[in-house]
């Protein structure tokens, strides 16, 4: 099996991929490969779903921004539900370090200071009792600002829209298929034993699958934390370690009352951010919230292939600081969980999308690959029609070679979820 491009990976980054490539090459012979039975199983589907542009990087800011407006067309004017709903991303802080930087991104984008008093009727308290700062180590809360152009939305439904549109480009699925490893091969083979050596020119001729080969003239390797198990042995280093991240649904009669109601401004009970970075993410259909955070030290870069999430973790971390801030969560209790892993750049926080070899890799979303998918896709597309210049949807563009590795170009990003 032969094809002219071979993706890796049916997320969302692959799915957008496949969606460009097909749209702006409509003659090329697209394959998709994933080892789940279908798209967007492994971290696209168990991600929080949130979505924002609010970002201190100001390429961040462009690929979340422009894929917004995207997903913003596909259901506003395409009239396809993708479950979008701009439910605002509510940042409670408790230093003057957030606070400017929230300022400095709202040049950019829609953000607003919120009255402390207005925080009453949401059941979230600003003052934080001596007893808890004390053994803690937290503060009250200083400020607050919303973000108006975020919300949630659901995955499934945005990976069917992109999953649909390549079949009608007759982009070629095979699911239920692992890639097990990439196949290095001289460019001029001279049939030696131990080929390819080091001066010889390489290529990667094919992936070795559970279910045969297959080659292509360049492979999209949209694989998320699982990009190392291919690039490793090959030596291409994909620039990310995988990281933990777990999910906690939450219910209570406070949270049934509240979490359809709209305090702000906004459509319902917003995606509030606290102090210490934990988060709770509203989820009105089921009347129950997300809970969850971005933890990082303590946190080590090992990696299950179907991970766990932790009760104890929650009731430990999660749970203290929720119960601090909103004294009626302290009810609640856990009606689901689940564990995923983000790619986590850990350098400056952005994607990563460069080419070598034959390859293109895309990765290092940490933890927004939802949000920025429709944007990073583009950049696949330029990239392997060898543009200098993406151009993404609503007018923001950025340098194609800004989100690669020998002229990277970015700022380090402050806002990691």
């Amino acid at each position: 099996m032969r094809y002219d491009v071979a993706i890796i990976g049916a997320g969302i980054v692959g799915l957008s991929a496949a969606f460009h490539l097909s749209e702006e090459n409509p003659d090329l012979k697209i394959l998709v490969l994933d080892k789940f039975h279908t798209y967007a199983q492994g971290n696209t589907g168990k991600s929080a779903a949130g979505f924002r542009d609010v970002f201190s990087s100001d390429i961040s800011y462009k690929l979340s921004s422009s894929s917004i407006k995207f997903y913003d067309h596909v259901q506003n004017a395409l009239g396809i539900d993708l479950g979008m709903h701009y439910v605002g991303y509510l940042f409670l802080l408790d230093d003057e370090k957030n606070a400017g930087v929230l300022e400095k991104i709202g040049k950019k984008t829609s953000i607003s200071e919120v009255d402390l008093d207005s925080l009453n009727d949401m059941g979230i308290s600003i003052k934080v009792d001596e007893e808890t700062k004390k053994v803690m180590g937290i503060s009250d809360i200083k400020s607050a600002y919303i973000g108006k152009n975020c919300g949630i939305m659901e995955p499934d439904k945005i990976a069917a829209f992109y999953y649909k549109e390549c079949l009608k480009r007759g982009v070629e699925f095979h699911f239920d298929t692992n890639v097990q490893k990439l196949n290095l091969e001289p460019k001029e083979p001279l049939n030696f034993p131990g080929e390819p050596f080091i001066w010889q020119d390489k290529y990667i001729k094919s992936v070795t699958t559970d279910k045969g080969d297959i080659e292509a003239d360049t492979f999209v390797l949209a694989t998320d934390v699982w990009t190392n198990f291919l690039t490793d042995r090959i030596g291409v280093d994909s620039h990310i370690r995988p990281k933990k991240r777990q999910l906690f649904k939450i219910k209570n009669e406070f949270i049934a009352s509240v979490v359809s109601k709209s305090f702000i401004g906004t459509e319902s009970f917003p995606f509030t951010v606290f102090p210490k970075g934990v988060y709770i993410r509203p989820a009105p259909s089921e009347k129950t919230f997300w809970a969850g955070v971005a933890d990082d030290i303590g946190r080590d870069f090992s990696f299950s292939e179907d991970p766990e999430a932790e009760e104890q973790f929650y009731t430990y971390n999660v749970y203290q600081v929720l119960q601090a801030y909103m004294k009626q969560l302290s009810s609640s209790s856990i009606s689901g969980m689940w564990a995923g892993y983000y790619s986590y750049n850990t350098i400056d926080g952005n994607p990563y999308i460069f080419r070598s070899l034959n390859m293109i890799i895309a990765t290092g979303t940490s933890g927004s690959g939802i949000m920025k998918g429709d944007a990073i896709g583009r950049v696949v597309s330029s990239l392997y029609r060898g543009k200098d210049f993406t151009y993404l949807y609503g007018g923001h563009g950025i340098k194609t070679e800004d989100l690669g590795v020998h002229a990277r170009h970015v700022d380090m990003e402050e806002l990691v979820l």
